[in-house]
């Protein structure tokens, strides 16, 4: 457990951190973040833009780190991965020690190369890319390999083995579908059959016919892997289709705004992953139940009801917090990668993390949790858990 937890954790300890003098009485430490603010993960971005100021207000009610209050430094990447790399460049110049974000795969894996050698670090909110091993780079939820395993094991124990894909042909479903190609190799789901696999570019207007295509092979649910403007071209055209099954899509598009929008064209049932702590499951860690008070109790006292995107922005901001609080604020990245690399058993509000296997992630299939939206009650249910 980190000493975030045992030493003291927000709203639950009357004692501030030990530093010499009031946080707001000394030079903000910086911490800066790549989030999509405007662009096509827009919905997604504006949520987590929330979430990094309540956590500014969690730990500077908490003696900030040293004394001195945190500051969350908002870059906003437009979505692009080509404004990524061109704010990762300005970052590596000004030699930053940790990069919180980007969201965007294709973003995640086009500064990945830059930040190789000698850092910053960077805590990528994507689970489809693939860091180096005992690198810079980590990414903040279970892999989208143990992803695609909770969300078929789902869709088996149901009954619906007759499965229709469709994508997009940008970085994220290009990961999508040759990690999916080797998770259906498992023995486990030997049993279910892809009658149909279509793609899409994200730029297309419409996919009326990847969808008739589908339709015709009688799928028991389908498979998406597509994130906002995208995502809401597929679900449209599944709609007009006629279709009636179960749709899974990526937990980028886990907003209740972007929920909200697709009212007219939404599924019956729409399953969209996610990692644990947003709604309770049986067996969870005292240490975990822990952060996920606090999560709540954050966010409501910045008057936000904590959605996904800030759920998921939670854990990696902390960590980053937790790193310069154990190492000081002028720690390099090299130490904050080490400290990282460290970490066997880190309570998260997703989980229990244990990153000496070097694998960047630190959680598996038991942080994986699949969330149905439920429009009557304009809020996500669980619908399944890889931890039970």
């Amino acid at each position: 457990m980190t000493r975030f937890l045992t030493r003291c954790f927000a709203f639950f300890c009357a004692a501030v951190w030990v530093g010499s003098s009031p946080a707001n009485a000394a030079d903000p430490v910086e911490i800066n973040v790549m989030v999509s603010q405007t662009g096509s993960l827009a919905f997604y971005g504006g949520k987590q833009a929330e979430a990094f100021r309540a956590i500014e207000m969690y730990a500077n009610a908490n003696g900030g780190v040293g004394g001195r209050p945190v500051k969350f430094v908002l870059h906003d990447d437009q979505s692009n991965p080509q404004t990524a790399v061109q704010l990762a460049n300005q970052l590596i110049e000004q030699k930053v020690p940790v990069i919180v974000g980007p969201v965007l795969t294709s973003a995640c894996a086009a500064i990945m190369p830059l930040l190789a050698q000698n850092g910053p670090v960077d805590l990528c909110y994507s689970p489809v890319i693939t860091p180096p091993a005992r690198g810079y780079v980590f990414r903040a939820a279970p892999r989208i390999e143990d992803v695609q395993s909770v969300m078929l094991r789902y869709f088996k124990n149901r009954g619906l083995k007759k499965l229709a894909i469709i994508t997009a042909t940008d970085a994220s479903g290009q990961t999508f579908d040759q990690k999916l190609d080797v998770t259906l190799t498992h023995k486990e789901f030997q049993d279910l059959a892809i009658v149909a696999h279509e793609h899409f570019s994200p730029g297309d207007l419409g996919v009326a016919a990847q969808v008739a295509r589908i339709k015709a092979a009688q799928p028991g649910a389908i498979i998406t892997f597509a994130v906002g403007t995208s995502f809401g071209t597929v679900l449209h055209a599944i709609s007009d289709s006629g279709l009636d099954v179960p749709v899974y899509g990526s937990g980028a598009n886990l907003s209740e705004l972007q929920m909200q929008s697709y009212a007219a064209f939404m599924p019956k049932e729409l399953i969209l992953n996610n990692a644990q702590g947003l709604v309770e499951y049986p067996g969870a860690p005292a240490a975990e139940k822990l952060q996920q008070a606090a999560f709540f109790k954050a966010m409501k006292a910045a008057g936000l009801r904590g959605e996904p995107p800030q759920q998921i922005a939670w854990d990696f901001a902390i960590l980053a917090i937790d790193a310069l609080r154990d190492l000081g604020p002028k720690a390099t990245a090299m130490q904050i990668r080490d400290y990282i690399l460290h970490q066997r058993s880190w309570a998260g509000l997703q989980g229990i993390y244990n990153f000496t296997s070097g694998d960047q992630t630190g959680l598996g299939e038991s942080g994986v949790a699949l969330l149905r939206w439920n429009p009557s009650k304009n809020t996500w249910e669980l619908a399944a858990s890889g931890a039970q």
